[in-house]
């Protein structure tokens, strides 16, 4: 069983994602604890992949050092990444690979019984995806999901899956479709309401530049009513489906 988990996130210079971040893990560290069966040390703690001020796997390393003072000697690392990029398919595998023979190396006996296990990036869990079904219910019937978008072959599957699944058309906000060219394709099909699910979890400078788009869409399109949602953000519903994860996964 994992006492020990590690979120790891792509990282950001707008504040507000990892301050979501970081009330993700306070609340989700509550969470297994109401959870537990014994009295047992967990340790919840967050690590960026870029944009901080150590690598990746010098966070791990530092991180696995608290859980061997705490007594811990498995770390359960999840990705809160949405599709299987370039970063969750190699750079995070390569960092976490790091931290492990760094730890393997290390002269003090107590790294020698530090695990690492890497968990399947959040994107992939079917649990999480029903958090997108439930904010689908409030958007019109003519609707969008609107994700980043992945420019690795194969990496924007799951949001065209669930997309399909909850009867969405697809846009990303880096590749093509875009969100104008999408918008532009229901309204030239008889659109007059149109709702945008973003596939994003928390609010930042990229959530911030869509609703400034779609400000512009509702000048350009004045006879279509464009709803745009939020992102999932840090709910009980997330916490809830990450400790489940967590749970169901790491024992």
């Amino acid at each position: 069983m994992a006492d020990a988990y590690l979120l790891v996130s792509h990282g950001s210079r707008d504040p507000r994602p990892q301050l979501e971040i970081d009330r993700l893990s306070h609340q989700l560290s509550l969470w297994l604890h109401q959870a537990a069966t014994d009295d047992s040390p967990i340790l919840v703690a967050t690590a960026q992949l870029e944009l901080a001020e150590q690598p990746l796997h010098v966070q791990i390393c530092d991180f696995a050092l608290t859980c061997a003072a705490s007594g811990i000697s498995r770390i359960a690392i999840l990705p809160l990444f949405l599709v299987p990029g370039v970063h969750v398919m190699a750079d995070i595998p390569t960092e976490v690979d790091l931290a492990a023979s760094t730890l393997c190396n290390a002269v003090s006996e107590p790294h020698h019984s530090i695990e690492l296990m890497l968990l399947p990036f959040l994107g992939a869990d079917s649990t999480f995806a029903n958090l997108f079904a439930q904010n689908r219910s409030s958007l019109p019937e003519r609707a969008m999901m609107l994700a980043h978008g992945s420019r690795r072959a194969g990496g924007n599957a799951v949001v065209e899956q669930l997309a399909s699944s909850l009867n969405l058309k697809v846009a990303y906000w880096s590749v093509a479709p875009s969100l104008s060219d999408t918008v532009a394709v229901l309204v030239a099909a008889g659109a007059t309401e149109i709702g945008i699910l973003p596939y994003f979890l928390f609010t930042g400078g990229i959530t911030e530049a869509i609703a400034t788009a779609v400000a512009q869409l509702t000048v350009q399109f004045p006879q279509v009513r464009l709803s745009l949602g939020a992102p999932i953000g840090t709910s009980p519903e997330l916490v809830a489906t990450i400790g489940q994860i967590l749970q169901s996964i790491a024992s």
